[in-house]
């Protein structure tokens, strides 16, 4: 069995996130409750509810850690992944967003 990279443009989430994310209306003024602006994605910001946890735990927890960093909406993990198919504020349309980048 041989691994694969799947960053980028290689990894089918993260394309099917920009086609859907390309699909939906931008607007900061009503974003989506998935994105960093909204709801429940506000809630995992390092000043949520959510992300407020991690950052008492530290560690990999806080926003700089290694799980923590994957919650960050301008990165490319999982919140970037979510930000882009939501077509949240913390993403640019079409800008390549690799983990760990802000």
């Amino acid at each position: 069995m041989t691994s694969r990279k799947l960053s980028g443009d290689d990894n089918p989430v993260h394309r099917a996130a920009d086609k859907v994310g390309e699909k939906m209306p931008t607007d900061s003024k009503n974003p989506s409750i998935l994105s960093s602006g909204g709801a429940i994605g506000k809630q995992f910001n390092p000043d949520g509810s959510i992300g407020q946890i991690g950052e008492k735990i530290g560690g990999p927890f806080s926003s700089k850690g290694a799980i923590g960093s994957q919650f960050d909406a301008a990165g490319g993990g999982i919140a970037g992944t979510v930000e882009k198919a939501v077509d949240g504020p913390s993403q640019k349309k079409g800008a390549e967003v690799k983990p760990g980048d802000k």
